[in-house]
């Protein structure tokens, strides 16, 4: 089967990795993203999937017009059976109708819900306590074409983005593995996904999300923490910006203090919320190393509470 294979970060390229090793498909071409200049020196940076591609030798198309003509003919040269595409951006009829089974997308939720560019933080930010992968073909409309297959995984309240996005990425290689065998044995997909009566979204996240609203509960705020932490959600003190690491929630206990006021108790900073407590074990400054609730205390603070 000879197929090309679209992606961009770390998680398409250990699907990649993966892809390369069944003797039933061919890679004949990764297509990604340019190198795209990045950090204080400007210096160009591959994509994950192109560094893989790179040290597989694969062949290898760079491309940031997808509706252009010498996009499309280099596709259509290939003559591809399947195109897989695992966390790239949204293909054009043209280009998706290319192969002749089709195209199939890695997408990291239980689809329907989860539609978008965010599933992982958004499966976190609401305290969802599974999530997992689905593949499907991809048709006119964004995650909505037929299902071939779903790999579900288990939730607890303390994992992070980071340590999921690992667990999903490890998985990636079952449901791979079951879809290619769908496909080669011309097995029925599940289902067609209809329009729901209200669909769930995972929009692109924003920087507006990454601050934290102390009038908020301290479930939403534990959860906001878990779902971004591959940077931080952060606020603020003496105008500088704090991230917090380490963090429960506790909704039981409820005053009149000030929300955003904070204390320290059994080695936690204890963080006021519209509900209870943010208990925080960890606490990082804007230019400084990630430090103990007790050290942060003592660092001759201005003030009392995160504003």
């Amino acid at each position: 089967m000879k197929v090309v294979f679209f992606g961009n970060p770390e998680f398409a390229s250990t699907s990649l990795t993966y892809l390369s090793k069944i003797d039933d498909i061919s890679i004949e071409l990764v297509v990604t993203n340019p190198d795209k200049k990045s950090g204080r020196g400007l210096k160009k940076t591959m994509t994950p999937v192109k560094e893989k591609a790179s040290s597989l030798s694969f062949k290898i198309l760079e491309c940031d017009n997808l509706k252009s003509d010498d996009f499309y003919q280099s596709l259509l040269k290939v003559n591809a059976d399947l195109f897989i595409v695992v966390a790239y951006r949204f293909l054009p009829k043209k280009i998706f109708t290319l192969p002749k089974i089709g195209t199939i997308n890695l997408h990291a939720s239980l689809l329907p819900k989860y539609k978008g560019a965010s599933p992982i933080q958004y499966a976190l930010k609401n305290g969802d306590n599974k999530t997992g992968l689905t593949t499907f073909y991809i048709n006119e409309f964004i995650d909505c074409g037929k299902i071939i297959t779903q790999e579900e995984i288990l939730i607890d309240d303390r994992i992070d983005f980071v340590s999921l996005y690992k667990k999903l990425s490890k998985l990636s290689e079952k449901i791979l593995y079951d879809t290619i065998k769908i496909i080669n044995n011309n097995l029925p997909v599940k289902q067609i996904l209809n329009k729901l009566d209200k669909e769930i979204f995972a929009p692109k996240i924003s920087k507006r999300d990454f601050i934290i609203n102390w009038d908020d509960t301290s479930f939403n705020i534990h959860n906001k923490i878990r779902a971004l932490s591959y940077s931080g959600a952060y606020t603020f003190i003496n105008g500088k910006r704090v991230k917090f690491f380490d963090t429960y929630y506790n909704c039981d206990k409820t005053n009149d203090e000030k929300n955003g006021s904070f204390f320290l108790k059994d080695n936690f900073l204890n963080i006021k919320c519209s509900d209870g407590y943010l208990l925080s074990k960890f606490v990082q400054v804007q230019g400084a190393k990630k430090i103990k609730a007790n050290d942060f205390l003592n660092s001759n603070l201005k003030s009392n509470y995160f504003e």
